[in-house]
């Protein structure tokens, strides 16, 4: 996950403090004129094609999707193009992304409405459901979905949200034994930045992330599929070994032993697709990392086991 650094006033560390309320500030204005650009609308359409693409090769019907913290709703918006006869269920956070999401919609001529999440995933309804609800949310209904979408992630809890996480997986005795072994070992470039982390911040992001994978899991039927769009710096393939087996271990998708010792798979890698993009910036702007001007996101796949 990024570092969050002071750009044009915003305090991106300060502010994402507030977690789910982070992108009714300040930051809510600066990703929805980033996520407007011409990099982020040609993104979003390459994820609805790949995704579509994918369900109809596993021969899928997209009856039921989710767009996971669907922000301000430009990638709600081409997905809603994308699949014209799907029910579509966009949750987020923030009352304000959401509002520009609605408005958004409205003005493509969508038909969307704002939805309380105990009736979200009804048959009856809009075609589009604009949920308001803090993420991870385990008390939506279970097993509904046919895909859900993950776009650029960036959950930030806010510190008051920990007991929540405690209660839906942190804790998780398992996953917490091969955490700690993951977080421990070091990558072989003695100067990789990651190494400069320290094993208790790896093991608290790394467990964090594992429940937002819970959620997402908990959302699909058995046999859909999770396709998650993360920024990078190179193709998924280029990953040190270590790295690829820390994201699989968020992504609930590690299948192999860690020192004899496994954690629980929930998802089977699929695949995975990269494309260079200015995109990247997004991360630039809140590391102010030279490094993190070159690259672009990839698209991950998983299935739901």
């Amino acid at each position: 996950m990024p570092k969050k650094k002071r750009l044009h006033g915003i305090d991106f560390e300060k502010l994402f403090l507030k977690g789910r309320t982070s992108y009714d500030t300040a930051i809510g204005d600066w990703w929805d004129q980033q996520s407007c650009d011409g990099p982020h609308r040609k993104a979003y359409a390459d994820v609805a094609g790949y995704g579509g693409d994918r369900m109809r090769a596993a021969r899928i019907k997209p009856d039921l999707l989710v767009d996971y913290a669907c922000g301000s709703g430009h990638f709600l918006a081409a997905l809603a193009r994308r699949f014209p006869e799907s029910r579509i269920v966009a949750l987020d956070g923030s009352p304000k992304m959401l509002a520009l999401a609605g408005e958004r919609l409205a003005r493509a001529g969508q038909e969307a409405d704002r939805v309380d999440k105990r009736r979200a995933f009804e048959a009856r309804g809009p075609r589009i459901r604009l949920v308001e609800t803090s993420l991870p949310n385990f008390s939506l209904p279970a097993g509904e979905a046919a895909a859900v979408f993950f776009v650029f992630p960036n959950l930030t809890p806010a510190p008051d949200d920990q007991e929540y996480y405690d209660r839906h997986g942190y804790k998780n005795r398992a996953d917490g034994k091969v955490c700690t072994v993951l977080a421990r070992l070091r990558e072989m470039d003695p100067e990789d930045e990651v190494n400069t982390v320290k094993p208790k911040e790896l093991y608290e992001g790394l467990m964090t992330d594992r429940v937002v994978s819970r959620n997402l899991r908990g959302l699909l039927r058995k046999g859909g599929t999770l396709f998650k769009v993360d920024y990078a710096n190179a193709p998924r393939e280029e990953l040190s070994p270590l790295t690829h087996m820390r994201s699989l271990f968020v992504e609930g998708a590690l299948e192999e032993p860690v020192k004899e010792m496994r954690s629980e798979a929930f998802f089977r890698y699929a695949g995975n697709r990269f494309r260079r993009s200015q995109v990247i910036l997004d991360v630039y702007h809140q590391t102010q990392d030279p490094t993190d001007r070159t690259g672009g996101y990839f698209i991950s796949d998983f299935t739901a086991i």
